[in-house]
């Protein structure tokens, strides 16, 4: 049997036998093999919160939204380590749950990667490879099912720039995934549309007529009918690429003005509080400029600042145990101010104002010797900080501490009672005289 390498221009490093399009061939075996595929691209990419850490091994920190802003230079995309680290890698269908290694490469490669370089000219913010796929269910799901976009797996480091945002270095590739959607969009994707499929001709009876093929000239019949049938017209690819621009331009607008929708709700609010501090009386003025220096008044409309509380959080003020909390901090701080609530106080607004009362009970203690000795147990000694103090953490520390005066102060009392007690029975001035004469009379019959 007679086999010929399709690429005419002699130019291709694989030995293939029939092309599905400028981008897709099959080798002899009926391997896939997508080249200049875009695997990677520099620029910005978004991810939760939570998603990645920083080299400390803390959670990289997003925006009010919680989301992170990546960015991906040149310098760190392209260094050669980074190419080198992707060659040869190989390709999965979908991300595996873990990195791919030695002891689970069978149950996930479904090809290789290949030739990774980067791009030149229009294409010199993208890295581009070659895949080689190899399985027979990831063939079809790049062929017939539209898998068609990819996703690098990696290590890096993230270095937090400011919240919401964060620099992406030092990346070691692990695989690529064939996914449906991957993280730096569409310009990361297999090249080809299926056209034979697109035109009615099924996959598979294409494949098995270019093996039956005996001689060249009839692999080259076929070769030419292929062509015709795969090849899209200029018109068509500028169609599609400007849908594809139009798409991404698109979602890019849309992004811009939700943001900008954002920051003008932001300064309208601005502007409204302003415009209320303008017709504010002089008695409103002094009551906001005096609670401004004492940071709190005392209601719930402006709670302290300290962090936020979780569903977790919010149960521990609730119930018996936001009962106590009054009573424990005037044991802890006599005093200290308890904040007013109403019908409208919802739960989490009064756990919030609950553990402000402690933060500030448990900062009061401590300034006192007996406070200190009462609150250090619970805190693991060092100087603490209450206004950051987690909410268990702090909660544990304030019904201890206050628990622990309550006993010191009544085993006080149980002694001052003890010892002014007069277990014998009341004598009155009668009692005494007649005592007196009594013991009197006795001495003056000695004598006589």
């Amino acid at each position: 049997m007679k086999t010929i390498d399709f690429d005419t221009t002699g130019g291709s490093r694989y030995y293939t036998v029939s092309k599905l399009g400028p981008k897709r061939s099959l080798t002899p075996e009926g391997y896939l093999l997508c080249e200049d595929v875009p695997v990677a691209r520099t620029g910005e990419m978004l991810y939760a919160e939570g998603e990645i850490l920083s080299p400390s091994g803390e959670a990289v920190k997003g925006d009010a939204d919680g989301i992170v802003i990546v960015s991906r230079g040149p310098d760190d995309l392209f260094r050669p380590e980074t190419i080198a680290s992707f060659e040869g890698k190989p390709v999965t269908l979908g991300h595996p749950d873990d990195f791919v290694g030695p002891a689970n490469i069978r149950a996930h490669a479904v090809g290789t990667m290949f030739n990774v370089r980067r791009g030149t000219g229009i294409a010199d913010d993208l890295m581009l490879a070659d895949l080689m796929i190899t399985e027979q269910s990831a063939i079809k799901a790049v062929q017939s099912d539209g898998i068609e976009e990819v996703s690098n797996g990696y290590e890096a480091d993230y270095d937090q720039a400011e919240p919401g945002r964060a620099v992406q270095r030092n990346i070691i590739g692990n695989h690529v995934a064939l996914v449906e959607r991957g993280r730096c969009g569409p310009r990361c994707a297999i090249g080809d549309e299926d056209m034979a499929t697109k035109k009615g001709s099924k996959f598979t009876d294409y494949l098995r007529r270019a093996f039956k093929a005996k001689d060249a000239a009839e692999l080259e019949a076929i070769e030419k009918e292929a062509e015709t049938m795969d090849d899209e017209s200029t018109e068509e690819k500028a169609k599609r690429e400007a849908a594809e621009k139009d798409k991404m331009t698109g979602d890019s607008l849309s992004k811009i003005m939700d943001k900008l929708k954002s920051m003008d709700e932001d300064i309208q609010a601005i502007k409204k509080a302003q415009a209320d501090d303008d017709d504010e009386s002089e008695e409103e003025r002094v009551a906001r400029e005096a609670k401004a220096k004492t940071g709190d008044d005392g209601d719930l409309t402006d709670p302290d600042t300290a962090p936020k509380l979780d569903d977790a959080g919010v149960k521990l003020y609730t119930g018996d145990a936001a009962k106590l909390i009054p009573s424990l901090a005037e044991i802890l701080s006599p005093g200290t101010k308890i904040p007013t609530m109403d019908a409208k106080t919802t739960d989490a607004q009064r756990a919030h104002a609950l553990c402000n009362c402690q933060r500030r009970a448990l900062d009061a203690a401590y300034k006192t010797d007996e406070g200190k000795a009462a609150i250090t147990p619970f805190i693991g000694g060092g100087a603490p900080d209450f206004a950051k103090m987690p909410a268990p953490l702090l909660h544990a520390a304030f019904v201890g501490a206050a628990t622990m005066l309550k006993a010191r102060n009544n085993d006080q009392n149980a002694r001052v009672q003890i010892a002014t007690t007069d277990f014998g029975k009341t004598v009155d001035a009668a009692s005494l005289n007649k005592t007196n004469r009594e013991f009197w009379n006795k001495r003056s019959g000695t004598h006589h």
